[in-house]
Parts: C-alpha cells; sequence; structure tokens
C-alpha cells in the first residue's frame, strides 16, 4: 500500500527533472538525502502523527490542501521552465522540499503510515516504511538510465510532461482536501 503511494516510478522522471542539472554525485547524494528524509518523516509520523496533528489542530484535509498547493508551485516552475536549482542557491533544500516532502513523505504517504500503524501494528508500518524506501532509492537512482534513453529533447519533453502530471495531481490533492472539509472530513486525524 505503502509504495503505490511513495510512487517512485512515477516520481523518477521528477527526481531527474530536478536534479539533471548536478553533477552525477551530487545528484546521487541529493536523492540519497531525500530517501533518508522521507524515511526520516514517515517514521516520526508512525511513532507521533496522530498526537501531533491533533496537537496543532491540522486535519488529514488542511495537510492535503497545504501539500497540494507546494507541489502547484513545483509543477508550475517545472512547465515554464524554472526549476528548483534555478530557483534555490541552496541545493540541500531540493532534497528536502520538493522531493523528500511533498513528494515522498506527503500528505498520502503520511496518512497511509498512520493508517497501517493503527491496522497491523507500529512493527508493520516502521518495516514498510524501510522497506518500500529502499525499494524507491533504487528505483530513483536508476532513473536516470531511462531518461538517457531518451535524450536531451525527450528527457526536456519527459519533465514538461510530468510537471503537467504534478500539476494535476496538485489539483487533485487541494480538491480532495476541500471536499473533504465541506463533507465533514476535517477530523480525519
Amino acid at each position: 500500500m505503502l509504495f503505490i503511494i511513495l510512487d517512485p516510478i512515477g516520481n523518477a522522471p521528477l527526481f531527474y527533472g530536478y536534479t539533471k542539472d548536478m553533477k552525477e554525485t551530487e545528484r546521487r547524494k541529493t536523492i540519497l538525502n531525500s530517501i533518508a528524509i522521507a524515511i526520516a518523516l514517515l517514521v516520526f509520523f508512525a511513532l507521533f502523527g496522530e498526537p501531533f496533528f491533533r496537537y496543532f489542530g491540522i486535519t488529514a484535509p488542511d495537510f492535503r490542501i497545504a501539500g497540494g498547493i507546494i507541489l502547484f508551485v513545483y509543477g508550475l516552475w517545472g512547465v515554464f521552465g524554472n526549476t528548483e536549482i534555478e530557483m534555490v542557491k541552496d541545493r540541500e533544500s531540493l532534497a528536502i522540499v520538493p522531493l523528500a516532502t511533498p513528494l515522498l513523505a506527503g500528505p498520502g504517504s503520511i496518512t497511509t503510515v498512520i493508517y497501517i500503524k493503527y491496522n497491523w501494528g507500529l512493527w508493520i508500518s516502521l518495516s514498510s516504511i524501510l522497506i518500500d524506501g529502499l525499494i524507491a532509492l533504487g528505483i530513483l537512482l536508476a532513473g536516470e538510465k531511462l531518461f538517457k534513453l531518451f535524450g536531451s529533447k525527450g528527457s526536456i519533453f519527459l519533465v514538461k510532461l510530468f510537471s503537467m502530471i504534478l500539476l494535476a495531481i496538485a489539483v487533485g490533492m487541494i480538491r480532495q482536501g476541500i471536499t473533504e472539509t465541506i463533507n465533514g472530513g476535517a477530523n480525519a486525524f
């Protein structure tokens, strides 16, 4: 369940798009950092998620809307040619936003981790995070090979295409958050 939400296959083009101008070692480091941060975030939410959200009065729909807005901004940057690399001097922050969160450890995966914990227990939740994180790491590190097959123009096309898909995902997250709020799902956590 968590692997589907993490969607490393769908995220591989986005990761490549954001790291394509980096040297190989820097790109690998960014991907490793983003996976490590995503795993750490998911472990935190598996352990403390529900009380954390309750303390701050954050509902699942609130979280979906916020994550959707963040993804929407990054999707726009990708469509119009301004990537995070061009916008931010500190490349370390790229591993955190948008790669680790909300792309990997976003509202869907955080909610899923909490769901797994309450249905199958903490150890299953933690095991799922670790196993799925390592599988995602392998897929994301191999993502560059796929794009080498397409060449420079094909890769640019795919990055733009997946940025549009990211925009659609973002709109869906925002719509779902608004719909849940209107339908009374504000207490989802």
